[in-house]
């Protein structure tokens, strides 16, 4: 388990388990407006759970946020090494904060937590990310945490848009 401090308390990040699966929906369902900038506007358990698999797949560790109540209020998906075999790579792939909770600096306590559990491995120097271009709260939100663009737009193959971010850390 990771801890953040936000200004309402303590958010605590976890591993999701099987058993977290209607929790992710909702947690899905709360940020359709930004599911709405891609592909596929409405959360379905078939999105919750292919994103779990592509996590899986990429060596990534998909996490619930969870209020100091003990709601989940957001998800958070990263891979803390060997990002595309790179020992020296990170990767943030995911980060959603329910519609309620936003602007309540629980993103930003989030990034920094999970920035200091990657950096407890001393081989990584580079933390990647994407954001899509139609995002742009989102790309102000990851240059304030100090991630820069590192890439020209390209088109995925969902058909997103988006740009490679990138932070250096050592």
């Amino acid at each position: 388990m990771i801890t953040a401090n936000n200004r309402d308390g303590l958010l605590r990040i976890c591993p999701v388990a099987e058993d977290d699966l209607a929790s992710l929906l909702e947690v899905y369902r709360q940020c359709e407006d930004f599911l709405a900038l891609g592909p596929v506007a409405s959360a379905s358990m078939e999105m919750v759970l292919a994103d779990l698999e592509l996590s899986r797949k990429i060596g990534g560790i998909f996490c619930g946020i969870y209020s100091p109540e003990g709601k989940m209020i957001g998800v958070i998906d990263y891979v803390p090494n060997h990002y595309e075999g790179e020992p020296r790579a990170a990767y943030l792939s995911l980060l959603m904060i329910a519609e309620p909770y936003r602007n309540l600096g629980a993103g930003k306590a989030v990034v920094e937590a999970i920035e200091k559990e990657i950096r407890m491995d001393g081989r990584v120097t580079v933390i990647h990310s994407g954001v899509q271009v139609n995002n742009p709260k989102a790309i102000r939100f990851w240059q304030r945490m100090g991630y820069r663009i590192a890439s020209e737009p390209q088109v995925h193959p969902d058909q997103t848009t988006a740009v490679d971010l990138r932070k250096d850390i050592g």
